[in-house]
């Protein structure tokens, strides 16, 4: 009878153990790990508006593009009557009757597109030689004397055709060693950069005593 009261008592003690371990487990009491929050992902950084330093330094280089762009068309502007005389050069030959004319009229009208037509235009001979002259960035004795031989080839009824290549190196030289101005309206007058070419005084660079 003893016996069976002490496994009675064995059976109670194990039935409240089992039923105390399941009893559920207050939230406090759960795992930690699951009350963290999630990481928080930080929002995009946006690139606009741009810092005030960025804006400056943007401006500053429209700026000097710009500059840049003007520069060159100015140079190219500038150098355009240079370079269609240079090309109008070689279409002379020494076949020509007239070439010491033609040549001499590549000048004058060279002239015209960068200085003031009625500076140039009536100038000939001796003045017009010491024009050419005195428009040369530095003394080139030998271009002065070819110079002179072209411009007295243009007063001579028959030229003489040795003369020619030196007379037409004498253009040329002249073409890359001349300053000229960048700006004909400083001198009184207004040029959109080509040969001079058709106004009134240019046609009297064709005939010898105008030359």
């Amino acid at each position: 009878m003893q016996s069976n009261n002490l496994l009675s008592s064995l059976l109670t003690s194990s039935a409240q153990t089992t039923s105390a371990n399941q009893m559920p487990v207050p939230p406090q009491q759960q795992d930690p790990l699951a009350q963290l929050r999630d990481i928080h992902v930080p929002t995009e950084v946006n690139v606009w508006p741009l810092d005030w330093g960025w804006w400056v330094a943007i401006a500053v280089f429209l700026l000097a593009l710009f500059c840049l762009y003007k520069a060159i068309t100015a140079h190219i502007r500038h150098n355009k009557a240079r370079k269609q005389a240079l090309a109008l050069l070689e279409s002379i030959s020494a076949q020509q009757s007239n070439w010491p004319v033609a040549l001499n009229s590549i000048l004058k009208r060279t002239a015209m597109s960068y200085y003031p037509t009625q500076q140039v235009a009536g100038l000939y001979g001796k003045q017009w030689q010491a024009f050419l002259t005195s428009a040369l960035k530095s003394s080139d004795i030998k271009l002065e004397s070819d110079l002179g031989l072209l411009v007295s080839n243009v007063y001579q009824a028959t030229p003489n055709p040795s003369d020619f290549e030196t007379c037409k190196g004498a253009v040329k030289n002249w073409l890359s060693k001349a300053k000229l101005p960048k700006n004909k309206g400083a001198y009184g007058g207004v040029n959109d950069g080509g040969l001079n070419d058709g106004s009134p005084h240019d046609k009297q660079t064709k005939e010898p005593h105008h030359a």
